[in-house]
């Protein structure tokens, strides 16, 4: 798979941190995983895990990167990040 296979369409904006101080600027499958598995700021939740799967399935090549980004942009609108 071609790495420009594994970058959003559109990049993702959140805010991490106790206070949601530091912006990323998330463009690629593999930052988002980063973010959800090491950094997520808020509890677990059902969503968390389904994006959890869906970036880690699109860099294994199982899901297309849209469909990570989508799931990627529900938890954090549900984390209000």
């Amino acid at each position: 798979m071609r790495l420009q296979e594994h970058r959003f369409e559109e990049p993702v904006r959140v805010a991490l941190g106790r206070s949601r101080n530091t912006i990323c600027t998330v463009e690629r499958v593999a930052q988002a995983a980063d973010i959800l598995l090491n950094r997520w700021p808020t509890t677990t939740s059902k969503k968390h895990v389904a994006a959890q799967k869906a970036c880690l399935g699109a860099l294994k090549g199982l899901k297309k990167a849209h469909l990570a980004r989508k799931a990627f942009v529900e938890v954090a609108k549900e984390a209000d990040i």
